[in-house]
């Protein structure tokens, strides 16, 4: 009878920590989409500047 128990705390306790990981891997995909969101805004920018600056020294 104690072995039925100790069977279920381990599925949930497996269950929980399958949670826990995609959790943090889901956090950590947010991070890095910020971050490459940043990083392509930036180079948007970069390239603006760069055609202003090309249209001001071509004249």
């Amino acid at each position: 009878m104690m072995e039925d128990s100790n069977g279920g705390y381990f599925a949930l306790a497996v269950v929980g920590l399958v949670f826990l990981a995609l959790q943090v891997w889901w956090i950590s995909m947010i991070i890095r989409n910020g971050r490459n969101e940043r990083v392509l805004i930036n180079q948007n920018q970069t390239d603006e500047i760069k055609k202003r600056l090309e249209k001001i020294f071509s004249k």
